[in-house]
């Protein structure tokens, strides 16, 4: 087989280069196909959108994607943060690296040449790939951005749903942000990541607290502040050790996680199959526990200026 490896040995040639082969690939793919579906007014001759998307993210990128190859262009994504700032990478999220192979394919939906490994190789030459380990967080952000621009997917930042409610057979959202107060859609989909998953758990004892001596891992915390103070970490998953430096972990476990069940959504058998287990089924492997990464252990599991306190339940 012929190796097509793009030589990038200027990183804006190298990128102008696989802007156009990705575009050639998706003409090629007749893609984004035209659209189909009828327009729908509301009662009073209303806009209807067909899909509005919940999070402009990595998840929100990729469903508009698909939807706009499936020929449903009547669409609408809407991410209240900044634009480039979606999604956990540059706010919440404190790993160095991803948890993730750097060969899982992750949004391309079949085309090889919206990946994250072309988009790095064109960036850094192909030498550079192979010495690559794990995806530098920040850097996952980057290529995120580029497949936003590459694909030309309309989202709209700065805008926020903050109710949704049945209208007849359509939905109504109500916005913060936008232009319109409310907008009506036939179908809603929610790609809110993490977020969506539920509140903070926050300990109980923590109530009486002042606000400024305890933060949770999601919230934006000034570390430099924190500089020459005793600080404790409540719990041990990823989160937890992500966001430590020189401190002290309290744990109810035995010990650390070590086993990331997630890391089967690399499997085809996993990605297929997911969305017809039952809704306890899809909750046992979303709550398993994720334990740090090695990127995150290892420099820290015999340094004295951690300890690690065990208390089980």
């Amino acid at each position: 087989m012929t190796s097509h490896r793009t030589a990038a040995t200027a990183p804006l040639d190298g990128l102008e280069a696989l802007d156009a082969r990705a575009r050639y690939d998706l003409e090629c793919l007749n893609l984004p196909a035209a659209n189909w579906v009828p327009e729908t007014t509301g009662p009073d001759g209303e806009k209807v959108h067909d899909v509005v998307i919940m999070g402009g993210g990595m998840c929100g990128l990729v469903a508009a994607f698909a939807m706009l190859s499936g020929g449903m262009r009547n669409m609408r994504i809407l991410d209240r943060n900044p634009e480039g700032y979606e999604g956990p990478w540059l706010t919440y999220a404190r790993m160095e690296t991803l948890r993730s192979p750097k060969i899982l394919p992750g949004p391309a939906l079949g085309t090889g040449s919206l990946t994250f490994h072309a988009w790095f190789e064109a960036r850094f030459g192909s030498a550079e790939w192979g010495r690559l380990d794990k995806i530098p967080r920040p850097m996952w952000m980057d290529y995120l951005r580029w497949y936003r621009r590459v694909l030309n997917l309309p989202v709209e930042n700065g805008i926020e749903i903050t109710h949704v409610r049945p209208e007849g057979g359509l939905l109504r959202l109500d916005l913060s942000g936008a232009e319109e107060t409310s907008i009506l859609t036939r179908r809603l989909v929610m790609a809110t990541g993490r977020d969506g998953t539920g509140r903070a758990n926050i300990p109980g004892f923590v109530a009486g607290l002042p606000a400024d001596a305890w933060a949770h891992s999601a919230d934006e915390i000034d570390f430099a502040a924190l500089s020459g103070k005793r600080v404790a970490v409540v719990g041990v998953v990823a989160s937890a050790v992500d966001n430590a430096a020189e401190l002290r972990h309290l744990i109810r476990r035995h010990s650390m996680p070590t086993i990331n069940k997630m890391m089967g959504i690399g499997s085809y058998g996993v990605t297929h199959g997911f969305a017809s287990l039952d809704d306890e089924w899809r909750c046992r492997c979303s709550r398993s526990p994720r334990p740090a990464s090695w990127d995150g252990r290892s420099p820290i599991s015999g340094s004295p200026a951690r300890s690690w306190n065990s208390s089980p339940r």
